[in-house]
């Protein structure tokens, strides 16, 4: 009796992932397009740039380096002590340290930056990019969310 969580796909039939992948990806960012230019619009902040940090002053910049270093050394030292144990202990360390990151910025922001409101803007912008991770690990692996809930044999 074949075991009922193996997924059998005839191998003539075309799954179109690259596809699914391509539409899943372009719709999320979509999504994310949107709830962030309601978000401009309602709470009146600028628009950011994409690949560019903005950083409020010269402390912020340093001090969200160094949280950039020590989090690859927590994630690094999750993954050698997970390895054998749990392939989660990385993905727990990235996401303290995104969380860290993000509460840190959202100080600076609210301390230092010209457009108080500005904190918000990232604190209701950092759920949605936990959300579009899940969905994408949810997405391309099937399995995710049971091995994230530790039920996964």
């Amino acid at each position: 009796m074949p075991d009922s969580n193996v997924y059998y796909v005839d191998p003539g039939t075309p799954d179109y992932l690259g596809l699914k992948l391509i539409i899943f990806i372009a719709g999320m960012f979509v999504i994310l397009f949107l709830v962030n230019l309601i978000l401009r619009k309602l709470l009146g902040v600028e628009k950011r740039h994409f690949l560019k940090a903005n950083y409020v002053n010269d402390r912020h910049k340093k001090t969200e380096f160094y949280l950039g270093i020590a989090g690859a050394v927590a994630v690094a030292a999750a993954a050698i002590y997970g390895y054998g144990r749990s392939g989660l202990y990385p993905v727990y360390a990235t996401a303290i340290f995104a969380l860290i990151g993000t509460v840190y910025r959202a100080y600076m922001e609210r301390k230092h930056a010209e457009n108080s409101r500005e904190y918000l803007f990232t604190l209701f912008e950092f759920p949605l990019v936990i959300l579009f991770t899940l969905s994408l690990g949810s997405f391309l692996f099937p399995d995710f969310s049971l091995f994230l809930y530790g039920k996964f044999e």
